[in-house]
Parts: structure tokens; C-alpha cells; sequence
């Protein structure tokens, strides 16, 4: 299934476009909160949003009663924008708003994509909200995979540059998971 992701700062403009794309047959609907361009940042989308977390509960809320009940709604987060300060109360704003899910991308927007991804701050959060939680950040082979799930205790991943690298970077990942809960004998 495919869910269309909205990036913006207006509660009822995201939460229009929101119903709109629902209409068009979307499965879902994303909302990034974890955008580092500059220029989204300077137009007060993307992680500059991540400064307020009262801003990250009314989108998600507006966006929340626009659509379906059964409609998935799910954010991506960044760790902070400069620093890690409101990472947790970032998840729990989204989350008491009503998301389904969150992803979080383990830097802050000033850390960009500079290595290390912190995913220890990912299993942070993830011990403090009650909504799956999908780890990113880093993940650019099958090891990488696996340790980002054994240090973040996060079932699912996202890969991102890692793709544009390894193309089948997810069938790797995922046929390792069918081979690790099915062994051939």
C-alpha cells in the first residue's frame, strides 16, 4: 500500500489536503516532520517544526479528524532540529494526537546526515510511546539492518540512502527476516 506524504505547517491546510488525497485513493497518509532542506525549513515545514512540539499535536490532530477512522496516519520525526532536547516530547505529542505510527530518523536536522545515526535515542522513544515505531537512519546493508533492530528494539525499519546504493537493499533485508523466522532444515 502506498500513503502519500504531506509536508507543511498549517493544521487545517494539512489536514484539507489530508481528506483530499484519502478521496484520491491514497492508503494512508505521512506527514514529515523530518524534512532538513533548507529551504522547506525556511518556508517553517519540515524539522523546524520540530521546535514546537504543540505544533507537531495540532497538525496531527487536525489531519487525524480529516480522514477515516480506520485511515492510518503516520509522521516522521527527526531527533531534534538542534539538538535531542524535545525528541521524546516530540513522539508523544504526535502520538497523543492520534498518529498510528512514527518514523524516526536518528540525527537532528543540524546533524544532517553525518555519521553516527543515533539509534540508541531511537529506543529511547520507543520506551516511551505506545505506537509502532520505525527506525531510520544509517542503514545501508543487511548488518546495518540487523543492528539497527537489536539497539533500537524497533520490528520495522526504513532504508533510505541505503536504497539508492543497494537498490534491493529491502528484498535483501527482507529475505534474511523470512530466512531468520523460517530456516530451511
Amino acid at each position: 500500500p502506498v500513503r502519500v506524504q504531506l509536508l507543511g505547517q498549517n493544521p487545517t491546510c494539512m489536514a484539507d489536503n489530508a481528506a483530499k488525497v484519502i478521496e484520491l485513493g491514497s492508503h494512508g497518509v505521512d506527514i514529515n516532520f523530518g524534512c532538513p532542506s533548507k529551504m522547506v525549513n525556511n518556508n517553517r515545514g519540515g524539522a523546524i517544526l520540530l521546535k514546537d512540539p504543540g505544533n507537531l499535536y495540532q497538525i496531527v490532530s487536525a489531519v487525524k479528524k480529516a480522514v477515516p477512522k480506520e485511515t492510518i496516519v503516520s509522521a516522521k520525526i527527526r531527533l531534534g532540529y538542534e539538538d535531542k532536547n524535545l525528541a521524546i516530547e516530540n513522539a508523544q505529542a504526535i502520538e497523543s494526537a492520534g498518529a498510528n505510527e512514527l518514523t524516526v530518523h536518528a540525527r537532528t536536522k543540524l546533524e544532517g546526515y553525518k555519521p553516527p545515526a543515533h539509534w540508541q535515542w531511537i529506543a529511547k522513544i520507543k520506551q516511551q510511546v505506545n505506537i509502532p515505531v520505525i527506525a531510520n537512519g544509517d542503514i545501508f546493508t543487511l548488518s546495518d539492518a540487523q543492528k539497527c533492530r537489536e539497539v533500537t528494539h524497533c520490528n520495522d525499519i526504513m532504508v533510505g540512502r541505503g536504497a539508492l546504493m543497494l537498490p534491493n537493499l529491502a528484498h535483501v533485508i527482507k529475505q534474511s527476516a523470512k530466512e531468520e523466522v523460517s530456516p530451511m532444515s
